[in-house]
C-alpha cells in the first residue's frame, strides 16, 4: 500500500504545469461528488514510551460531498465517508489476533471562501467534524484472552486551505492542507465482552490534534487523488470498569492513528 500510494503521489506531482487562461474553472461550484477510497489504517498506543496496543487494517469505503455556492464566493459543504476492513490486533497484556471487523465513519460540515489570483485559487475553510472507529475485536488472542470491542469517537474543528492550479484546458491540480483541533473524544472499551465483567470502560479525551494532506488531479467530472490523515491523541482522563467483585480504574493510552490511501470520485453539478 505504501509503495503504491507513493507512486501515485509522484505521478500527480510530476504532471506538467500547462497553465492556460481558459480551461476548467478554478472556483468552487454548486454540486457534489461521490467515489471509492482504498487505504491503510494503523493505530499505535503507548504508555510512557512503552508499547500498549496496535491495530492495522486495509479498508475499502465510499465517500461523498455536497457543496452549495453562496454570495461573494462563499460556499458551504457537507461531507461523509464510511469504510470497513479486517484488522490485526496486538496488545501488550492480551496477545494478538487477526480477522476482526473494523469500521471508520466520518461526517463534516465546512464553510469557506474562494480567493483567486491569476491561474491560482486559495479557498480557506473551517467547520465541524465527527469521526468514529468501531473495532469489533471479539475473539480469542494467541495468549488465550478475549479482546474486547472498542468504540472511539472524536469531535473536532478543521481549519484548512485548498489550493487549485490550472493544468490546461480541461484539468486542474488541487492540494488540500488541514489542521484538526480535538474538541472532545470518548473511548469505550467493552469489557463486558469478557465473562465475569459487569461494566465497560468509558473515558473522555480532551487533548489531541490531527492533520490532513491530499493531492488530486481533477477534470470536469472525475478526480483521482492520494491522501494522508494523521491523529495524535493524548492520554485520556481516568475511567472505571468492574467485574463481579472489583472496580478497576484505567485510562486510554496516548495514541497515534494514520491513514494513507487513494480515491477516485465522480463530480456532478455545475
Amino acid at each position: 500500500m505504501l509503495k503504491w500510494t507513493a507512486r501515485w503521489l509522484l505521478a500527480l506531482v510530476a504532471l506538467p504545469p500547462l497553465a492556460q487562461a481558459q480551461g476548467l474553472p478554478l472556483k468552487t461550484a454548486t454540486g457534489g461528488d461521490f467515489g471509492i477510497q482504498v487505504f491503510g489504517h494503523t493505530f499505535d498506543a503507548d504508555r510512557d514510551g512503552a508499547f500498549d496496543m496496535w491495530l492495522d487494517s486495509r479498508k475499502l469505503g465510499l465517500a461523498g460531498s455536497i457543496t452549495q455556492l453562496l454570495e461573494n464566493d462563499w460556499h458551504v459543504s457537507a461531507e461523509a465517508r464510511s469504510a470497513m476492513g479486517a484488522t490485526s490486533f496486538s496488545s501488550a497484556a492480551r496477545g494478538s489476533n487477526s480477522g476482526s471487523s473494523e469500521t471508520l465513519t466520518e461526517f463534516r460540515l465546512t464553510v469557506g471562501r474562494d480567493f483567486t489570483a491569476g491561474q491560482h485559487l486559495l479557498a480557506p475553510y473551517t467547520g465541524l467534524g465527527y469521526r468514529t472507529v468501531l473495532s469489533q475485536l471479539k475473539g480469542y488472542t494467541n495468549a488465550g484472552y478475549i479482546s474486547p470491542t472498542r468504540d472511539g469517537n472524536l469531535v473536532y474543528l478543521p481549519i484548512g486551505v485548498i489550493h487549485r492550479y490550472s493544468l490546461g484546458s480541461d484539468a486542474r491540480l488541487a492540494t488540500t492542507l488541514e489542521y484538526d483541533h480535538l474538541l472532545q473524544g470518548t473511548q469505550k472499551t467493552s469489557y463486558t465482552d469478557i465473562a465475569g465483567y459487569v461494566s465497560d470502560l468509558k473515558v473522555t479525551q480532551k487533548k489531541g490534534k490531527g492533520a490532513r494532506l491530499s493531492v488530486a488531479y481533477e477534470t470536469a467530472h472525475w478526480s483521482t487523488s492520494v491522501f494522508y490523515h494523521h491523529w495524535a491523541i493524548e492520554e485520556s482522563e481516568v475511567g472505571t470498569y468492574a467485574n463481579a467483585t472489583t472496580v478497576f480504574s484505567a485510562t486510554e493510552a496516548r495514541n497515534i492513528s494514520r491513514e494513507l490511501g487513494i480515491q477516485i470520485r465522480y463530480r456532478f453539478g455545475q
